[in-house]
């Protein structure tokens, strides 16, 4: 017995096991629930801020835990939508993200994240995350990730589903965004 304990103590010093148990959860339940949420639909999850998401002043949740929640999201998204062909690692990968903190999220306070696909290119899909405390419905924290797809055209791809056959207009935080990434690229570049 005292081998595992070793065992799982060693587990959890070297990768971080929660991540691993909850992306096998998360999997699981996606599997499980029946229907399918069309591309366009914002998908709802829920959570809980505890002793393991809070930044050393103890009293909210660390900036890194934003980020991490939002791969979660990503998993339900392309779970709930059968997006899953395309939404492997070596075709599909976590390309930017831009967030921006209201209000910090306190300790011991449930909250929900509603992710949306906001807008789509030839080469990327674009999410807009809002994460929200649910005894106030105030929005703490509002995210914008790039997932870019490798060797694919995601133009033709999401047009295959039948509400993206008219690519809606660029949201103007989005327009921004791009272009503040295209001139950090073009730095880079020199």
């Amino acid at each position: 017995m005292w081998f595992l304990a070793v065992f799982v103590a060693i587990l959890y010093s070297l990768c971080d096991v929660n991540y691993f148990i909850r992306t096998l959860f998360t999997t699981i339940h996606v599997m499980l629930i029946p229907g399918r949420l069309k591309v366009t639909d914002k998908h709802t999850i829920y959570g809980f801020c505890t002793t393991q998401d809070v930044d050393f002043l103890l009293n909210h949740m660390n900036n890194g835990r934003y980020l991490r929640e939002l791969d979660f999201c990503r998993f339900y998204w392309y779970g709930r939508t059968r997006f899953w062909p395309l939404g492997n690692a070596k075709n599909i990968l976590q390309g930017e993200c831009m967030v921006r903190y209201r209000r910090m999220l306190p300790i011991f306070k449930a909250y929900k994240v509603e992710t949306q696909l906001i807008w789509w290119d030839d080469k990327s899909i674009y999410f807009e995350h809002k994460f929200i405390t649910l005894h106030d419905g105030f929005i703490r924290t509002v995210a914008y990730t790039r997932q870019r797809a490798i060797a694919t055209n995601l133009l033709e791809y999401v047009q295959q589903f039948p509400e993206c056959r008219e690519r809606p207009e660029q949201p103007e935080v989005l327009k921004g965004w791009i272009e503040a990434n295209e001139a950090s690229s073009r730095e880079l570049r020199k």
